[in-house]
């Protein structure tokens, strides 16, 4: 219930922000009958109406809908609640979700700096160690046929260029 809400203003900011861009985009002098803004403001506008849609559903069912004696706004309530305990019982994947990321974008950050081989062992090795692997081979072996296998696949069959430090 307050996620609908919470993402139909979302999008209602999103709808309005891509709409005052498409406003700042140039007309052509009036060569074509749709210009560059057209295919933004027309997301724009799809944007507002799902936006609109989700608010007036949710009241709709505030208004009218009762489960099992109580009304939605308690069972939504309820549901709230629980999903707090179960993330609370769950505090090692709460975890996991968020040092992922977290590791993702220090990957990302050090490509260039580092090179593809050793960020790549380092990132897999930590994700894994994160994700409860415990096993020495594994730690070592899964991160170095990984660089190995996208090595041979993509710098020497595809020939991409790749940010590689010593290979």
């Amino acid at each position: 219930m307050i996620g609908n809400f919470i993402t139909s203003v979302l999008l209602l900011i999103l709808s309005g922000f891509i709409y005052a861009e498409s406003k700042e985009m140039p007309n052509l002098g009036g060569m074509t009958l749709a210009g560059p803004g057209f295919f933004p403001k027309c997301c724009a506008a799809f944007f507002t109406f799902a936006a609109v849609v989700l608010i007036i559903q949710e009241v709709y069912k505030i208004i009218t809908v009762k489960t099992g004696g109580t009304t939605y706004v308690r069972a939504e309530l309820k549901k709230a609640v629980d999903l707090k305990e179960a993330i609370i019982n769950n505090i090692s994947g709460v975890f996991r979700m968020t040092v992922i990321p977290v590791l993702m974008v220090l990957y990302g950050i050090s490509l260039r700096g580092i090179g593809f081989e050793i960020s790549t062992f380092v990132f897999l090795t930590a994700s894994m160690i994160v994700c409860g692997e415990r096993s020495l081979k594994r730690l070592l072996l899964v991160p170095v046929l990984a660089i190995i296998v996208v090595y041979l696949l993509f710098i020497k069959f595809l020939r991409v260029a790749i940010p590689t430090s010593f290979l």
